[in-house]
C-alpha cells in the first residue's frame, strides 16, 4: 500500500515537472519580441531584426560599437596600429588571388579617378604591401568588403550571445538566420522596380550586385581600369557573407561563360539576370524563387 502511495506521488511530480515545463516553454516563446534597429555607416542604411526574448538596448549597443570600430578603418585605411584592421587588410589582400583580381584593395586612386570621370590606368600595388608600413597603404580602397566583413562580425557577436533569429541587411549584402515562427525570411531581387525573384531562405547569406542605378565601387574592373557598362544583375546565395560578397562582385565584373567556370569551385547558388537573359546554377530553385513580373 505505501508502495503504491510512493509511485503515485512521483507520478504527480513527475506530471506537474512536465506541465511546468512546457508552461516556461509557452511563456518563453510568447515573451520572444521583434526588435529592429537602423544604422548608417559606409555610406550605406544599414537594418537589424532580431527575434528574442532578451532585452536588446545592450545588444544593439554593442552592435553600434562594432559598425563604429570598423566605420574608423573605412574612414581612415592607411592606419596600421590597430590588429583587427590588420587582419582585415590580410583578407583583403587574400582576396586578389581569389577574385582573379578584380577585387583589389590598392585600387584607391582608380575608383577616385573615376568617380570623378577622369581616365585613369591602374597598376596594382597588392604584392607590395607591407601591413607595417603606412607608406604602402596609401592607396587602400576597402569599399568592396568592408560591409560584408562588418556584418559578419556582427553575426558572431549575435551567434555568441545565442540570439540565432535574425536579419542583417547593409545595402545588398543579406544575413538570414534561423526562421521566426516557422516562417522562412523572403528577399526580393529586385532590377529595376520589377520583382525578378523572390528567395525564400534560413541561415543563408546573399549578395545581389547591380540592382541600384546609383554608383557603386563594385561596379569599377581594376583590370580595365573602367566601369563595368553592362546592365546586368547577380545574386549568389551563400553560407557565408564574405563569400557571397566577393563571389558576387567578381562575377558582375565577369562574362557570364567566365562567371560559370569561377564558380564550379564554390558551393554556392547563382543568379545572372540581364534585360535579355536570366541563368541559374542548378540548385538556385531549391530556394522557392517565385517569379514576379509586376512592377512596383
Amino acid at each position: 500500500m505505501l508502495k503504491q502511495i510512493i509511485d503515485k506521488r512521483n507520478y504527480i511530480i513527475f506530471l506537474l515537472i512536465i506541465i511546468l515545463f512546457i508552461t516556461i516553454t509557452i511563456l518563453n516563446i510568447k515573451s520572444v519580441k521583434i526588435k529592429t534597429k537602423n544604422y548608417n555607416y559606409f555610406g550605406e542604411n544599414i537594418s537589424i531584426e532580431i527575434h528574442t526574448n532578451k532585452n536588446t538596448d545592450n545588444i544593439f549597443k554593442n552592435i553600434n560599437k562594432i559598425f563604429e570600430k570598423y566605420n574608423k578603418f573605412y574612414k581612415n585605411p592607411n592606419q596600421n596600429n590597430n590588429k583587427d584592421f590588420i587582419k582585415l587588410l590580410k583578407y583583403g589582400k587574400s582576396l586578389y588571388k581569389k577574385t582573379n583580381g578584380y577585387i583589389d584593395i590598392t585600387s584607391y586612386k582608380l575608383l577616385d579617378s573615376i568617380k570623378k570621370n577622369k581616365p585613369y590606368s591602374f597598376k596594382s600595388t597588392i604584392t607590395s604591401l607591407d601591413f607595417k608600413n603606412k607608406e604602402t597603404l596609401k592607396n587602400i580602397n576597402i569599399d568592396a568588403i568592408i560591409g560584408s566583413y562588418t556584418i559578419k562580425e556582427i553575426e558572431k557577436y549575435l551567434y555568441k550571445n545565442k540570439i540565432n533569429s535574425y536579419i542583417i541587411k547593409e545595402d545588398s549584402n543579406i544575413i538570414i538566420g534561423k526562421n521566426y515562427n516557422n516562417q522562412k525570411y523572403n528577399i526580393p531581387i529586385i532590377k529595376d522596380n520589377n520583382i525578378i525573384e523572390i528567395i525564400t531562405a534560413e541561415n543563408k547569406s546573399i549578395a545581389i550586385k547591380g540592382n541600384t542605378k546609383s554608383f557603386k565601387p563594385y561596379m569599377i574592373n581594376p583590370i580595365t581600369s573602367e566601369k563595368n557598362k553592362e546592365n546586368k544583375l547577380i545574386a549568389v546565395i551563400s553560407n557565408d557573407i564574405n563569400e557571397a560578397n566577393y563571389i558576387a562582385n567578381t562575377l558582375y565584373l565577369m562574362s557570364q561563360q567566365e562567371g560559370k567556370e569561377y564558380v564550379k569551385k564554390y558551393k554556392v547558388e547563382v543568379l545572372w539576370y540581364t534585360p535579355n537573359k536570366t541563368l541559374k546554377t542548378k540548385g538556385f530553385k531549391k530556394y522557392n524563387l517565385k517569379i514576379k513580373n509586376t512592377s512596383s
